[in-house]
């Protein structure tokens, strides 16, 4: 399935059209190079890096059900994970390689999560690391704080709200 991205209140860049494909075991190594070097520069900031630690987790986050591949041209550029639970969608990952951030792909996908949870009657929740420059992106769409630990930041929005 091939998208446009792109916001409409970014007419800098030109949408990229991009695919999502179904992940499979063999995509482990991308995702995982990518979640850690999308991660390792927020938790040294806070001083939380330990990567014995964020390797274990990432292992037991790895959901092949639950993950599509972003691809461009045929490339991986990106991976987003969100499970379904009774009353809500988790935004639990998405990382997408820097030459192709700040584009308006991860807006779109975090839209079309948005508009499949109200879909469902659902919320949307997420947690990210503080610092994250992204947090700003979720409050533009309408995801607020709705607690917060030692590292991460954990959102919501309820989709009787999103647009």
């Amino acid at each position: 399935m091939t998208h446009g991205g792109g916001s409409s209140d970014d007419v800098s860049h030109q949408p990229l059209k991009f695919a999502l494909r179904p992940c499979t075991e063999e995509d482990f190594d991308f995702a995982r190079t990518l979640y850690v070097s999308c991660m390792q520069p927020l938790l040294r900031a806070l001083g939380a890096w330990d990567a014995e630690k964020l390797e274990a987790a990432f292992e037991s986050y790895f959901d092949v059900n639950e993950i599509s591949i972003i691809t461009m041209k045929g490339e991986d550029v990106g991976w987003i994970q969100v499970s379904d639970k009774d009353d809500e969608l988790c935004l639990d990952q998405l990382h997408l390689i820097e030459t192709v951030r700040d584009k308006g792909t991860g807006t779109y996908l975090i839209n079309s999560t948005i508009s499949e949870a109200a879909r469902q009657s659902k919320k949307v929740s997420l947690s990210l690391v503080k610092g994250n420059r992204a947090q700003r992106l979720y409050e533009r769409l309408g995801f607020r704080q709705v607690a917060e630990d030692d590292t991460k930041i954990h959102m919501a929005i309820s989709t009787d709200l999103a647009r």
